[in-house]
């Protein structure tokens, strides 16, 4: 091919794509009368240069922004003195979040004759390899914007449930830290803000936190002062006064009034009975 006509047939190339690229409607003005090509997504010819330029329009309205075409490979023919052709790969990215044609292989012919001097595109043939395009489209914008929709709801749900599973493991890990605590000191520092002092809390915080594992400090405290207790009394040969004091009481009758309600015994019966 001499160099003059590969010259040529690259700068009608050349202005086509930008023309394209720019979304610029002058485009049009570009195809001859007699015309004939096919969409990437349509099931369809067409043959006749007014259905083109509306088909032109509303891909320009579709994706009004400016695109990028990333150019893979150009293959320029030489056919007659007044045909060309230029057979063109190229990946299209859109000015929109999408991963399917930024990643797949766009294929393009483009039929250039002289028509009174001047040379017009009088075919136009695109292929882009995928099923997404639907009904009135011309790129798959719509399922586009659907896939993208429900990745970022899956991702936002995947992220719920993460952060709820770790607001567990910190609950879970707060509660145990607080019964840790207890059975430590259950006979001397063991009210609400000497425990929180003690895992560096605030007692409003440890407070809240509790509450959203559905518990409190005082439950809490009860269960370990129960644990310890019957423990001691089946184990340990310790007094009931002793033990009363060694679980956190300041009296011998408010321990007996709440080891009554947790057995429904006192505590030398619950002894006598689980001792041998």
């Amino acid at each position: 091919m001499q160099a003059k006509r590969k010259q040529l047939i690259q700068s009608l190339f050349d202005n086509y794509i930008k023309m394209y690229a720019a979304r610029d409607k002058r485009l049009i003005e570009c195809f001859s009368d007699n015309f004939s090509g096919y969409t990437g997504g349509g099931a369809f010819l067409v043959d006749d240069k007014e259905t083109w330029a509306k088909i032109t329009l509303h891909d320009f309205a579709q994706v009004p922004g400016r695109i990028r075409i990333e150019m893979l490979k150009l293959s320029l023919q030489d056919l007659s003195a007044d045909v060309v052709s230029a057979t063109a790969l190229f990946r299209i990215h859109l000015p929109v979040a999408e991963s399917v044609l930024s990643r797949e292989s766009v294929r393009l012919t483009l039929v250039f004759r002289c028509e009174n001097d001047a040379w017009k595109i009088t075919h136009s043939g695109i292929s882009v390899p995928y099923s997404l395009v639907g009904e009135g489209e011309v790129y798959p914008i719509k399922r586009l914007y659907d896939r993208n929709h429900k990745l970022r709801m899956l991702l936002q749900e995947r992220t719920r449930a993460l952060k709820n599973a770790e607001r567990q493991l910190a609950r879970h890990a707060v509660s145990q830290d607080v019964r840790q605590c207890l059975d430590d000191r259950l006979n001397r520092d063991s009210d609400i803000a000497s425990i929180a002092h003690a895992l560096n809390l605030s007692v409003r915080t440890l407070g809240r936190l509790l509450s959203e594992e559905g518990t409190t400090f005082l439950k809490i405290k009860d269960e370990v002062r129960k644990k310890v207790a019957l423990r001691l009394l089946r184990e340990s040969p310790q007094s009931i006064e002793s033990i009363s004091v060694n679980v956190g009481f300041t009296s011998l009758t408010a321990f007996y009034r709440a080891f009554r309600s947790w057995t429904g015994v006192t505590p030398r019966a619950y002894r006598l009975a689980n001792t041998p």
